[in-house]
């Protein structure tokens, strides 16, 4: 089983500075469990039926921190798949979870180091992404992306659709090549073989941006 995505989407959105830019911020840390979401969809071990999602097989041991989504899954077997997404997006718990596994996934890989980040209350496990790895996902969007006009991988144009909707592209593309990125996914949009995925994003994004709206509300 393959993590790209979360651990791409990890690399580019966290930061350096004293806690996790990932935790602190709702939008980010809800792509971040959706980035999860799409790997276990890609990896065939959770796949959508009608208006819910399945457990299609069992897990790898070596991605245990993943079962915190497995277990929603199986807990609300027959729910509604925005029911599903709900509780796993605003269940901060399980958010914490996921980004501590895919971060101890990068530590092992020695593409981050971990850190104590000191919050009101408690003290919480951090990370900070180790340059070159950051580097080398961002090579890998521009061969994809920027400098090719052939077929991108689905895991390259499902991560910075995540980076979009995060507002994270910013912080390592230019203007111009941000406006490339987004022209270049509005293209593949049309294409067959992205539809499914794109048709499946937009809801998510929908969705998501009601939930972080009403959130907002509620604590205004």
């Amino acid at each position: 089983m393959q993590i790209d995505i979360s651990e791409m989407y990890f690399l580019l959105t966290e930061t350096n500075d004293n806690g996790s830019a990932i935790m602190r911020n709702m939008r980010k840390r809800a792509y971040l469990t959706v980035s999860s979401l799409f790997d276990l969809q890609l990896s065939n071990v959770i796949v959508r039926h009608d208006k819910t999602l399945i457990v299609n097989q069992p897990l790898p041991t070596d991605f245990s921190f993943f079962n915190v989504i497995v277990e929603v899954v199986e807990d609300r077997r027959g729910k509604s798949f925005k029911h599903i997404l709900r509780h796993l997006v605003l269940n901060r718990k399980i958010n914490r979870t996921i980004y501590e596994g895919i971060g101890q996934q990068l530590l092992f890989q020695n593409k981050a180091t971990q850190t104590m980040a000191h919050g009101l209350l408690r003290r919480h496990i951090s990370f900070s992404p180790k340059q070159p790895a950051v580097d080398s996902v961002i090579t890998e969007v521009h061969h994809e992306l920027l400098a090719s006009h052939s077929h991108p991988s689905l895991k390259i144009v499902a991560l910075v659709a995540l980076l979009n909707r995060s507002h994270v592209l910013r912080n390592h593309f230019s203007k111009s090549e941000q406006a490339q990125l987004t022209k270049r996914l509005k293209q593949l949009q049309q294409q067959s073989e992205y539809t499914e995925f794109f048709e499946f994003a937009k809801w998510i994004d929908d969705f998501i941006t009601a939930m972080i709206v009403a959130a907002s509300s509620s604590h205004g």
